[in-house]
This record gives structure tokens, sequence and C-alpha cells, in this order.
């Protein structure tokens, strides 16, 4: 555990969105993560993701007071930070051209000062951003960012909803944890909604999470309706498809435990849904699982529980096998791991030196947790020099570009001033 005295450290979850941010955080060591509201004593968790400027001076807000500064036409708005880093628009604010990269650190950074009446920014660990489209553009698109922060910790670490879903559960009581469940996150937009499956019959448990979006279910830009009996009859009407929806993915087995988030959800609409979930299952409400579930991923990553231990998450972006080499210490083969099942693709590199005993190939173990056989992946080192046996260093070196694919490079090291290396490189491609 970190920590010197009686200073505590935390760790943080940054829930993301182009819309509203959220920031929760966790003493280090702690398991029940808490979020910053933006009113003291109250549970007003939605910061919007707005900047404004004053005219003619280089004064900037952020959140509400971005918003109702904006509105009362004392400042000019800039919302949608994402979806402009995202498409790379430069934004022109007061006659001055901006990166959109830079607002968007501008104002996370600033969001950040919420933290100071809870702790110093220097007492912060390690930093789990989340979104809900975690692509290549938007892992790069964060990198900068957080370059820009100036933050304490290089801890820093990206993760989709998905992913945040999965690790709220995680701390969750076994009641919960271990069942089937489902999130419906709605505010009158698309619906979305996370399936996550638990395989207790593998050692460790395999969890799975789902994302499938339902734009169908998305009202018009002008809000519901002033008049009650249309405001009641659309209601009805998405009840009836969310009904449907719900259902749909209840089969074969009906989850045991479903979470409401969004503010689609804040007035009790849902009747025949509600119903039909509240049978046999536990219901939960709320709009901060995701910051929840990030800052708790901090918190395994530089101290990692037993909990972790117990389950793994195989998820899209997730790599799906082990992968390890067979190596001989003493006289007796034993198995060298490579890179672990589990870890996001984007986090997936190593490097490793090994000494070739003869032959003219390298061979990789590739190990599916979903039950399927392990395969052996050979590589033919064509060209590779000639050298008396164990006077070939070689490097091998692991990397995945995207989550289908493993990308297997070795390189001819030599063998120090006897054998300069060949300066070969053999590639090769593996499919997961």
């Amino acid at each position: 555990m970190f920590g010197n005295g009686n200073k505590k450290d935390y760790v943080l979850g940054y829930d993301l969105g182009d819309d509203v941010s959220q920031i929760s955080f966790l003493a280090v060591g702690a398991d029940n993560p808490e979020t910053i509201s933006t009113l003291t004593g109250a549970e007003l968790y939605n910061i919007p993701t707005y900047l404004c400027k004053r005219s003619g001076v280089g004064q900037w807000f952020f959140g509400k007071e971005a918003k109702r500064k904006a509105d009362a036409n004392e400042a000019i708005g800039i919302g949608n930070l994402l979806t402009l880093a995202r498409n790379e628009e430069t934004v022109i604010v007061d006659k001055e051209e901006y990166d959109p990269v830079a607002l968007l650190t501008l104002f996370i950074k600033r969001s950040l000062s919420l933290l100071s009446m809870e702790m110093s920014i220097s007492s912060v660990k390690a930093v789990v951003f989340t979104v809900e489209d975690l692509d290549a553009k938007m892992i790069g698109i964060l990198s900068r960012v957080t370059k820009g922060l100036g933050l304490d910790t290089d801890k820093i670490y990206f993760q989709s909803y998905e992913e945040s879903f999965y690790y709220y559960m995680l701390y969750q009581k076994k009641d919960l944890s271990l069942k089937d469940v489902i999130a419906l996150d709605y505010s009158y937009g698309n619906l979305n909604l996370y399936l996550l499956r638990n395989n207790l019959a593998t050692k460790p448990i395999v969890s799975s999470v789902k994302r499938y979006s339902h734009p169908e279910l998305k009202i018009s830009d002008s809000g519901l309706p002033d008049d009650d009996v249309q405001r009641d009859k659309l209601l009805a009407d998405i009840d009836k498809d969310l009904y449907d929806i719900v259902k749909s993915y209840s089969s074969p087995v009906k989850p045991g435990v479903y979470y409401l988030l969004g503010d689609g959800f804040k007035e009790r609409w849902a009747k025949d849904t509600l119903t039909y979930i509240c049978d046999g299952a536990r219901v939960f409400q709320g709009d901060n699982l995701f910051s929840k579930g990030a800052s708790i991923a901090a918190s395994e990553k530089i101290s990692p529980s037993r909990l972790s231990e117990e389950k793994v998450l195989l998820g899209d972006d997730k790599l799906r096998a082990n992968l390890g080499i067979m190596l001989n210490k003493q006289g007796e083969e034993c198995y060298q791991p490579l890179l672990d099942a589990g870890i996001n693709w984007f986090e997936a590199a190593v490097s490793m030196d090994v000494m070739l005993d003869e032959g003219s190939s390298v061979e990789i173990l590739k190990t599916p947790l979903n039950g399927d056989a392990p395969e052996k992946i050979s590589l033919e080192l064509e060209g590779l020099v000639n050298r008396p046996k164990k006077t070939t260093r070689l490097r091998i070196i692991l990397e995945m570009t995207d989550p289908e694919y493993i990308i297997l490079t070795v390189e001819d090291k030599g063998f120090g001033e006897l054998y300069h290396g060949g300066k070969a490189t053999w590639q090769k491609t593996i499919a997961l």
C-alpha cells in the first residue's frame, strides 16, 4: 500500500463523456468509491463537458458555470469537446484558432480542481479514463490529453465503459458479482444495453461484457413533448419497445441483476419494463457506475486484490489467450509466459531475449481461455546464420496493433563480440 504517515493516497476514475463527465475517487486499499459532487452536500455528479471564454480576455470557465455564462450571453460557449477532438476540428473562439485536443485538456485540468475539497492532486497515484467508444483514435487523443495535464503520476490508463462495468461489479458482494447482469444506459438518446455474463465453470471465472446499441429509442432533438397526453403516449411506446428489447437479452437465462443508468430512468414511466425486470431479480438505479468502475480499475492496476485473481475479463478489446514459449532451464523444459489473457490489446507488448539451443525456428504457445485446445505457432527463421550451439541470441517481440491480431517479430542479436548479429528480422501475424 502507498502512503506516508497519516497521508492518504488515492486513485481516480474519470468518466469522460461528450455531454457530461464524472470523477470518482477511491482511497488506496479501500473498496468503496465516492463520486465528486458539483454541489457540496448534494448528489450532483454530472459535470457538463463544456467550456466558455469571455470575449476579448483570456478568461475561461468550465462545467455548469460555463453553461450558465454562455446561456446568459456573457461568454462564448464550446460543447461536444470529445467529438471536436475526435473529428480534429479546429475551433475558432473569439477570432482565434484553438486545437480541440488542447481545449479538451483544459476542460479536464479545470474539472480536476473539484478534487481540492477532498484531496491534494499530488496524492493521486493512478487515474483511469473511461469513455463510451475506445478505439485507436480515442487512445491517441487521450494520450495527448494526459501528457498535457502535468499529473505527478505516470500510472494513467484508458478503458471502455464495458471494462468499467466489469470492474464495478468486481467489488460487489458475491450474491451480485457472480450473477449475469444487464445495465441499461438511457437518457432519451440511443439506448445502450451492457450485458455481463460470468462463466462459473472456468477457473479463473471468465467474464464477458457486450454492448448493444438501440437507436430506435432515441427521441427527437426537441425532447419530450410539453403536452401531457402526447408525452404519456410517447413514453408508453418507449416502454413497450424497451420491454421487448430487455426480454430479448434475458434468454436463455434471465440475469439476476439489472442497473438503470441515465436521466431517462429518473421518472417512473417504464412500468411494463420495471414489472418484468423486478420479477425475481435485483434492480438498482444510479448514474455514476462507470466512473466508480474506473476508480476500482485504477486501484486494481496498482495494487491487485485477490478478486483480480479469481476473475478475468475477456472483451472485444482484450487479449483472449495466454501466449508463452517453452524454454530449457537447467536441463528441464518449462513454460515462460509472454502475454497474459485479459490485458487491453493496446497495452499488449513484450520483448524477451532467448538463446536458440538448436534448429532454426521459434515456437509460440497460444492457449485460449474459452476452452479451445492450445495451439503451437511456429515461425521459421529462413536464412539464419549457422553458428555453434547456444551462440545465437534472439529477441522475441510480441505486440498488438488491433484486437484481432498479434505481430510476432524475431531479431537475430548474435552472441556478444564473438558473433555479431546477422541483422536479420522475421515476422509473422497471429490471428486470435
